[in-house]
């Protein structure tokens, strides 16, 4: 009987993690407008149609970690574009969180030809924070 239980629960824990999972996926599905407000590298990662050329995908200079980026500029669109506070503190707070991921990512790779788009996404962050009474990142 307790090991019953225990499958149980496990299989529970697996279900809410898998939805919790897709449901984060589905929250950074970029609109048609949001996708034509995207820099091109973030196309093939968006889902485009025929975006299949280099220019369509995250440089390969920056390591891994920049699978983030793209997902937190979707949350930065989203945050410029709400007019409710809440949600755009909200939106800002998953857009600073991978910004944050790609940031600390990038450092490992100096020559990461993001560097200065990053460090612009940052500034734009910060600034909207500040703006909405939220507590901007400090980075080195």
């Amino acid at each position: 009987m307790f090991t019953d239980r225990r499958r149980l629960v496990r299989t529970l824990a697996l279900a809410f993690l898998a939805l919790v999972a897709c449901d984060a996926w589905s929250q950074a599905r970029p609109t048609a407008i949001e996708i034509i407000r995207l820099p091109k590298f973030c196309y093939a990662q968006a889902g485009v149609p025929n975006a299949t050329g280099p220019e369509f995908n995250l440089p390969r200079d920056c390591g891994p970690g920049v699978n983030h980026y793209c997902s937190g500029l979707i949350h930065m669109l989203r945050a410029k574009a709400s007019g409710n506070k809440g949600k755009v503190l909200a939106e800002l707070g998953l857009a600073d969180n991978d910004i944050r991921y790609t940031e600390q990512w990038i450092s490992n790779f100096p020559g990461c030809s993001l560097r200065d788009h990053v460090a612009t996404s940052r500034g734009e962050v910060n600034g909207l924070l500040t703006v909405y009474g939220g507590k901007p990142i400090v980075t080195k």
